[in-house]
């Protein structure tokens, strides 16, 4: 099937597993990964830069995560996280997520990219992991330059998960590096 839609069953990396029955003799797609997550989502920035991925417990929403490009993050690229089309492109002023953008990616995923400087997408934009869609910022309730990500499922925020790598949750900081799809 296209897009990974329908029925699924995870397995914890190294698990041996059958099928469930709603999974079995169907003609399915698999999404199987090696070196990261199976994710099909990309870390949002281009190859070659490190970023520091934040995870707190006291984060709003609590799995949401803060990329920071040290020593000074503003105005770093920022990247669509998977193909997908642009839904929203907003300015809540100087509360929430100030100046954010949301893309709807295939199997009801969302993400969500918030503190933008600038938001270089329109509503309605098809995108690809090498679109640039804006520029890191401190917009809104921001207290400094700094990447606020989300990925959603179905309108539920859930653990980030990237290709190359993923944020450790909770209250961890980890060193991520996108290496595929390289824009």
């Amino acid at each position: 099937n296209s897009s990974y839609a329908g029925a699924s069953q995870t397995f914890a990396d190294g698990a041996k597993a059958n099928l469930n029955a709603t999974l079995k003799n169907n003609n399915a797609s698999h999404r199987i990964g090696s070196g990261g997550s199976s994710s099909g989502f990309l870390l949002p920035f281009p190859c070659g830069e490190s970023w520091e991925g934040q995870t707190r417990s006291n984060h709003s929403p609590s799995l949401a995560v803060d990329f920071n490009h040290y020593p000074d993050d503003l105005g770093w690229k920022v990247y669509a996280s998977a193909p997908g089309t642009v839904t929203t492109v907003a300015n809540l002023g100087n509360t929430s997520y100030g100046r954010y953008i949301v893309i709807s990616h295939a199997g009801g995923y969302k993400t969500y990219y918030a503190h933008l400087s600038s938001q270089d997408v329109s509503v309605g934009q098809s995108v690809t992991a090498k679109t640039m869609i804006g520029r890191v910022g401190s917009t809104g309730g921001s207290t400094g330059p700094h990447l606020h990500y989300e990925q959603r499922l179905n309108g539920t925020v859930v653990k980030a998960t990237f290709k190359d790598g993923s944020p450790a949750y909770p209250n961890n900081t980890t060193t991520l590096q996108r290496k595929q799809s390289c824009p």
